[in-house]
């Protein structure tokens, strides 16, 4: 059985960004897919606090809080999702993504000198919505897929731009079709 974990990097519930994600997990879980769903902005966590524990004394983040719990359950699918918030992810998401840097071992004397933690064979799917137009904000979902092929995921973005700032409920339904779509591939 496929499991699937969500990262809701939204401070909405049910914004846009989580909306289109839900779209996955629904159809993920109706294929038999075991889900898991974590809406940041309701935990309580820091960023990383640059101590680099996790690469010199143990193989995880040594802080011990609710994001602990995240990072311990990525699995087969993880469904990354977020807003773009003054040209870049919200604030919740970017907090959280930091932590992630616990899941590579670093070794500037080994060649390769970063090996991903994660295990090989994992899918990503980063779902990221924008007010703005089509045309501004490409590096967002292009440097986050940079980062997470650096983990060794296969990376799916799922972008939705020309969105009206303010207004959580619009219709989304042509980018849940679409992951709709990906999740009937990729939960088999």
């Amino acid at each position: 059985m496929k499991k699937v974990i969500s990262i809701l990097g939204s401070p909405r519930k049910k914004g846009t960004s989580a909306r289109i994600a839900g779209a996955f997990t629904d159809t993920a879980k109706s294929l038999g897919a075991e889900v898991e769903k974590f809406y940041l902005n309701g935990m309580t966590y820091r960023g990383c606090q640059a101590c680099e524990t996790c690469h010199s004394e143990t193989d995880k983040c040594v802080l011990k809080d609710d994001v602990t719990e995240v990072l311990e359950a990525i699995n087969d699918i993880v469904v990354f999702s977020s807003p773009v918030y003054y040209g870049d992810t919200s604030g919740q998401f970017k907090l959280f993504y930091d932590r992630m840097y616990s899941l590579l071992d670093i070794d500037i004397e080994r060649d390769p000198a970063i090996i991903s933690r994660v295990p090989e064979g994992k899918t990503a799917i980063f779902v990221v919505t924008q007010g703005d137009i089509n045309e501004n904000f490409r590096d967002v979902p292009e440097r986050y897929k940079m980062f997470l092929e650096v983990y060794g995921y296969d990376v799916k973005v799922v972008r939705r731009t020309d969105l009206q700032e303010g207004v959580p409920n619009q219709d989304v339904s042509d980018s849940q079709a679409e992951i709709v779509a990906l999740a009937k591939e990729l939960i088999v």
